[in-house]
């Protein structure tokens, strides 16, 4: 693990910009939509290690009772059961409403709303910890960074951001992925760590690269934790 000391901007990289976001997450919303038993059955049984190692760190780093916002929560398992059980008082969100009507009947100690992460509003300082597995990446590539800057605003001082990107750079289409299409894209470990610059005296910043295994074959994903100042 490395440790950055950086000030927040909303920089992106030269990455061109994705030309129709609205059809983008189209294909996200209606790709988990149709494959959210599909992808419940796939997904819910891999209990992540490096996941899972953040999540109990939250948990010993956080108080119990702590506020946690979950951003794209999909059917809330494993992650969104593992911090209930943990004691964080979890809202969570998702732009598919058939993932966020199976994470109610999954995570019944959860309260759940359907949204384009990009479109929620809430209060400064509204939750002790923000969290987004596997999903920031799903946004075209120039919302990505102005999503941690909503995330920087909403979270309190003191609290905790946690997150992952993907690592290579570049824009994937699928048309076959489980069945549906998909979208998601990056700007590649630098451009990510380029994304979190200028953070200065507000938070630090520490960032893993970590190889999972995924199917049949390993991907590396690019974890972010940021503690926000007091």
């Amino acid at each position: 693990m490395w440790i950055l000391a950086v000030a927040f901007t909303h920089a992106c990289s030269s990455l061109s910009r994705s030309t129709n976001s609205h059809v983008d997450k189209a294909l996200v919303e209606n790709g988990y939509d149709a494959i959210a038993p599909k992808y419940l059955a796939w997904s819910g049984p891999r209990r992540t290690e490096t996941r899972t190692k953040y999540i109990d760190l939250l948990a010993e780093t956080m108080p119990r009772g702590a506020s946690l916002l979950e951003l794209g929560c999909g059917a809330g398992v494993p992650a969104t059961q593992q911090l209930i059980a943990h004691g964080f008082q979890v809202t969570g969100t998702d732009i598919s409403q058939i993932q966020i009507e199976l994470a109610r009947e999954h995570c019944p100690g959860g309260t759940f709303r359907r949204g384009d992460m990009m479109e929620l509003d809430f209060p400064p300082e509204s939750y002790d910890v923000i969290c987004a597995f596997y999903s920031i990446f799903h946004l075209p590539v120039e919302e990505q960074g102005q999503l941690v800057g909503k995330m920087m605003g909403w979270v309190k001082k003191g609290g905790k951001l946690l997150f992952n990107l993907r690592s290579d750079e570049g824009e994937h289409r699928w048309d076959d992925w489980m069945g549906v299409k998909m979208f998601s894209c990056s700007v590649g470990v630098e451009g990510n760590r380029n994304m979190m610059k200028n953070f200065g005296d507000q938070a630090k910043v520490e960032e893993e690269l970590a190889i999972e295994k995924v199917g049949g074959f390993e991907e590396t994903f690019h974890w972010f934790l940021v503690s926000k100042g007091c």
